[in-house]
């Protein structure tokens, strides 16, 4: 029996049910383990990003996989990802079951973890609880997730790839593991730009998006090697490991909403990256004129700040919109203006640090070449601007 389990899923998560304890609630983790049914049918949650709480033989072919989140409430995020294969070639009927939630990302699928392709034909219940597909199987293991499974491993590989940066521990999740950030060199340092990723688990289109943003900003370009001469670029492009080793649907391992906690900073990954923002600042004596969080939703929208006009850069989120959209062919962008006094990114990295920001969702549904091209603009067009 051949199981595909790719490199980046050899770092599996810990199994058993445990209780891990922050100041606000309690996250019960799911049981890491494999599943095996007669007929010759197995399932697997045992590698990271994984998420399948209970697997259940309905019939013959038909099984329920059970989806739920790390803790309650919560955003309706539903994340899923799962192996499966069988004894011999055959066909398989699946049912993911959220309980009370609704289904939000059809499956995708993938024999070694790197190539994906989209199923069809999903059928919804009529309260979009409970989601229906068919799968060809084999003793060859597919993936099945709800959306590209990419584990911290594969981002710490991603880090380690890129050129003209440098990338230190900033601090650790509450499982120990390193929040990273890393920074361009080449100019002083009085002026800095802040790249911010993976705070919700799932939001992956999210993480693409910035992906292709750092490779404009980090490449050997005549335009990029100028920006860093005058820009430090400071990136943190996984502030919740936990979360999505553990295949959470929003949260960290405290149970708490990353993104909601930019003012009390309770947690340890976002008191990480204010302490190192901070630190940064004061050794450099600098300001950060550019901030942007990559999310992801169900289509593209920007958040922006009402309250710029004491910005280290006043007026550039609304300029750098209005070139971002004209730069895209049909592309309008939909904005969502909010007050600064929150306690999301944007409105801490303006209140506190002066700086121009924003978070950008990507629409879930988004296709990958359409994400590198909007990440690539939106760094070109911040290059042009601030130039």
């Amino acid at each position: 029996m051949k199981r595909l389990f790719y490199m980046l899923f050899l770092l599996c998560a810990c199994k058993g049910t445990q209780q891990v304890t922050s100041s606000f609630v309690k996250v019960k983790m799911q049981v890491r383990k494999e599943y095996d049914f007669k007929g010759g049918v197995h399932f697997s949650n045992r590698f990271p990003g994984a998420r399948a709480n209970d697997i259940r033989q309905v019939d013959d072919s038909t099984f329920k996989i059970t989806i739920l989140p790390e803790n309650a409430p919560i955003n309706p995020s539903p994340w899923y990802a799962f192996s499966v294969w069988t004894d011999r070639p055959g066909r398989i009927h699946l049912c993911l079951d959220y309980d009370r939630e609704q289904h939000r990302y059809d499956p995708k699928i993938s024999n070694d973890g790197r190539q994906w392709t989209d199923t069809t034909q999903v059928r919804l219940s009529a309260d979009s609880t409970k989601a229906w597909f068919t799968l060809l199987t084999s003793p060859d293991s597919l993936i099945v997730a709800a959306q590209e499974v990419i584990p911290s491993v594969a981002v710490y590989n991603w880090i380690d790839s890129l050129p003209n940066v440098q990338h230190e521990t900033i601090g650790y999740s509450i499982l120990h593991k390193p929040i990273v950030a890393l920074h361009t060199t080449g100019s002083d340092g009085k002026k800095l730009i802040v790249v911010l990723s993976r705070q919700h688990p799932p939001e992956v289109t999210g993480y693409f998006a910035m992906q292709e943003f750092v490779r404009v900003v980090t490449a050997n370009t005549p335009e990029a090697i100028r920006f860093r001469q005058q820009y430090e670029i400071l990136i943190m492009p996984m502030l919740n490991p936990d979360g999505v080793d553990e295949g959470d649907w929003r949260h960290n391992l405290g149970g708490v909403d990353l993104n909601r906690d930019w003012d009390e900073f309770k947690q340890p990954e976002t008191k990480a990256v204010k302490d190192y923002l901070k630190k940064t600042i004061a050794a450099q004596e600098a300001k950060v004129y550019f901030g942007l969080d990559f999310h992801s939703t169900y289509k593209d929208v920007f958040y922006i700040n009402e309250d710029s006009v004491h910005t280290n850069r006043p007026g550039f989120t609304l300029q750098w919109l209005k070139e971002f959209q004209q730069a895209i062919p049909g592309f309008k962008a939909r904005v969502k203006p909010s007050g600064n006094g929150g306690n999301v990114s944007k409105s801490w990295l303006s209140r506190e640090l002066g700086a121009e920001a924003l978070t950008y969702e990507v629409g879930d549904n988004t296709s990958r070449d359409q994400l590198k091209m909007k990440g690539r603009v939106a760094a070109e067009v911040m290059i042009r601007l601030l130039h």
